[in-house]
């Protein structure tokens, strides 16, 4: 998963603390945890589509 669009996990406390007693390293193991649950269910941007968008408005200027 892209580093920009990681989610953190609603058992995630710091860095090697995890509620449900896991190894919790969020950016390498806790997606990948069966108890992964997500803290809250976020539409990330588009970051790719918005660049692209700025530097056509840019062009038509």
């Amino acid at each position: 998963m892209a580093r920009d669009r990681e989610t953190v996990c609603m058992y995630y406390m710091a860095a090697g603390q995890c509620k449900k007693g896991r190894e919790a390293s969020h950016t390498h193991y806790c997606q990948r945890c069966d108890k992964y649950m997500p803290r809250a269910r976020v539409r990330h941007k588009n970051l790719r589509k918005e660049k692209l968008r700025r530097i056509k408005e840019r062009e038509n200027e």
